[in-house]
């Protein structure tokens, strides 16, 4: 198994490959993959997911045998090193309701059933709420009901619209971690026309910590990942993946419905029950976040104080 990240190295964003604990700068190991622009960084990759995988397979398979010799680059020295892998995606998509355990007890719907509903999907801006690990969000300061929701993100591998349930996955091509930080106070605004806002609530800058890595899917078993978020230490979040409400193939269904989806865009799938929102028990400045799913990594977060105006 292997990974893509984007690591600072001297300050610099550097595409990297993850393999058996060690790294690789990818302009060192397969230079050819970041054409045509460089300093779009993975999304060169993933704009062209079924050359780019077969390159990858070979080169892990030469590093792992001693026929690629290229040294690796030191491991990060910090969480801070470890940078949103994807830069520029065109589009994140995230899908609210999806998990029955969350939405009885956490939103307090208990009456909800899938055959009643339809998936709630929206958008976060991609250069503005993407980031990555350590002291990476700071505390938006116009909230007083700032949540958590760990989330298993695909990465979208090439370009598609109207997706069946029969092609569907063809067009993942791998798996991260993803928080989709909200404010509470803003999402359920009493002063919102429906009293449901998911601008205020969820599109805030920062509000979309992912990584540390993607795992390619043929590394994954999407449908059975376990879920573990920790708040300061306590284990606040427990699932599986398998305990969605609608299945990733009938997200990416219901998505492609209304959008082209494209390269390196983002599907986060929506979040297990035990977020803030239940006990009213909300983040503040200097809590950490550390997130698993399964074998995609480990993403620990710091909230650090609001950024001045």
């Amino acid at each position: 198994m292997f990974s893509l990240m984007t690591l600072r190295v001297g300050q610099k964003a550097t595409p990297a490959l993850y393999v058996e604990g060690r790294y690789w700068a990818l302009a060192d190991v397969a230079p050819q993959l970041l054409q045509p622009t460089p300093t779009r960084g993975l999304m060169n990759v993933f704009e062209n997911w079924e050359h780019a995988e077969g390159v990858l397979l070979e080169v892990v398979q030469a590093l792992e045998s001693g026929k690629l010799t290229k040294a690796p680059i030191p491991a990060p020295a910090r969480a801070d090193d470890f940078l949103a892998p994807l830069q520029y995606p065109n589009k994140v998509v995230l899908v609210g309701a999806n998990y029955y355990d969350h939405m009885h007890g956490d939103a307090g719907r208990t009456e909800f059933n899938k055959e009643a509903n339809i998936p709630v999907f929206f958008l976060k801006p991609p250069t503005t709420t993407l980031v990555g690990s350590g002291k990476s969000v700071h505390y938006p300061s116009q909230t007083a009901k700032f949540d958590y929701e760990l989330e298993m993100a695909a990465v979208i591998g090439k370009r598609v619209h109207r997706l069946t349930l029969d092609n569907a996955m063809d067009s993942v091509a791998g798996y991260t971690i993803a928080i989709d930080l909200s404010a509470r106070d803003w999402q359920r605004h009493p002063k919102h026309l429906v009293k449901f806002d998911l601008f205020g609530g969820k599109a805030f800058d920062e509000s979309c910590p992912i990584g540390p890595g993607i795992v390619p899917a043929r590394f994954v078993d999407h449908a059975n990942l376990p879920l573990k978020l920790w708040l300061n230490g306590d284990l606040k979040q427990n699932g599986n993946t398998k305990d969605m409400i609608w299945s990733l193939p009938e997200q990416l269904v219901g998505i492609t419905e209304h959008m082209t989806l494209e390269p390196g865009d983002i599907v986060s799938t929506g979040t297990p029950a035990g977020v803030g929102l239940r006990t009213q028990s909300f983040m503040k400045v200097g809590d950490k976040i550390d997130a698993e799913v399964g074998p995609l990594g480990h993403l620990s977060v710091e909230i650090i104080a609001a950024e001045a105006n």
